[in-house]
């Protein structure tokens, strides 16, 4: 059933947000990642910006999905993480996730958090375009 791939899917990508990556062959080619924070940018973009941010981890984040809903193709979900930074600050932030789906691969993913919280947790650069 499409609804139960979209969610495994979906989840799957928070999952490995958590570790550090992006799994690209869950997505379209031309696959964006939209964050209210202010970037709306190729997810193949999002991914390093993703790796980048890990090297500043002590260890992975844990991302904890909780309220998911799935409608057509698109996938909501609430979720909330936790982390240490080797700087000692620690990065706990909540979440929701909605991802767009075009076929069995997802075309957007809109990721709405606290981000003040991020950019007060890391050390971005302008370079990481946050």
């Amino acid at each position: 059933m499409p609804s139960e791939d979209h969610e495994s899917r979906a989840l799957a990508i928070l999952k490995a947000i958590g570790a550090g990556t992006i799994p690209l062959d869950h997505f379209t080619p031309d696959a964006r990642w939209w964050w209210n924070g202010g970037i709306d940018i190729p997810v193949t973009e999002f991914r390093d910006l993703v790796g980048q941010l890990h090297e500043q981890m002590a260890d992975r984040i844990a991302i904890t999905p909780g309220l998911i809903n799935v409608q057509g193709d698109s996938v909501w979900i609430e979720a909330t993480s936790n982390g240490a930074l080797k700087n000692g600050r620690i990065y706990s932030n909540r979440y929701v996730f909605l991802i767009h789906f075009t076929g069995e691969h997802v075309r957007e993913v809109r990721e709405y958090s606290d981000s003040a919280h991020v950019l007060a947790t890391f050390d971005l650069s302008p370079a990481q375009g946050v």
